[in-house]
């Protein structure tokens, strides 16, 4: 891994919204971090080294929630996100990395747009749903496993039932760490992962630390409903990129 100006344009900020994510503000920015990292190395070598960042910030980012999460929720979503990242693991090459993009990103647009032009409706918590939770979970699962790109289901889930905002965050936390946890055998046995990739993730790290503690600091000082809207902004910027994306990738 070649360390020059591309690289600290690309790789640096990527690890370092990997962080913020995982301080559970903005966790659907990241939705950009493969993206950026693909442009100096491949897509296979992007989620290998990304992996054990995640893994390593799970620790830390659990730690700190550790008393605050939704277990009832957690229940649910947590096996169907594992059979979501078995029918990733059989199908990761059947699957363009801009096809799959393409859907988290119009599952995002589509989700965030609705709840800016019927927020009023939405300060009413929804009610826990074992279908939908079932569906969003196994699609985070999936795309998780592909791309990195769990954020946006698992939101589609969580989001609506407007949980206190620190439940929001450590049940969110506390999801992907499964997720991750269960994507990394999976990555060993189908060779993505080596000794090299692993330095490359050791190495990187530190800009996850410098994530993760922005993400704290800025979580401390935002009132509830500002943290909501903040989150579904987010998810549609980012969508919408995903999707101007694919539609550059076409001409």
């Amino acid at each position: 891994m070649e360390i020059n100006l591309l690289f600290f344009v690309s790789v640096v900020p990527a690890i370092v919204l990997y962080g913020i994510a995982k301080s559970g503000l903005g966790g659907s920015i990241s939705l950009i971090s493969v993206p950026l990292m693909t442009v100096v190395m491949p897509l296979n070598q992007a989620l290998a080294i990304i992996l054990p960042i995640l893994i390593f910030s799970d620790i830390i980012a659990v730690y700190r929630f550790r008393r605050e999460f939704d277990f009832g929720t957690l229940k649910l979503i947590v096996p169907f996100a594992a059979i979501g990242i078995i029918i990733g693991s059989f199908t990761f090459t059947y699957f363009s990395e801009d096809l799959l993009k393409l859907i988290v990103g119009i599952m995002g647009f589509l989700f965030s747009g609705h709840y800016f032009l019927f927020k009023k409706e939405k300060t009413i918590p929804a009610k826990k749903n074992f279908f939908k939770g079932a569906i969003c979970s196994s699609i985070a699962g999936f795309s998780s496993f592909c791309v990195h790109a769990g954020g946006t289901p698992t939101s589609l889930y969580l989001l609506p039932l407007r949980m206190k905002k620190e439940i929001y965050v450590g049940t969110r936390i506390i999801f992907f760490s499964c997720v991750n946890l269960i994507k990394l055998p999976l990555y060993v046995y189908l060779s993505m992962m080596n000794f090299d990739t692993l330095y490359q993730s050791v190495t990187l790290f530190p800009l996850a630390l410098i994530g993760i503690f922005i993400g704290y600091k800025l979580l401390k000082i935002i009132e509830e409903n500002l943290f909501y809207n903040i989150i579904y902004a987010l998810i549609l910027v980012s969508s919408a990129k995903l999707i101007i994306d694919f539609i550059y990738s076409l001409k």
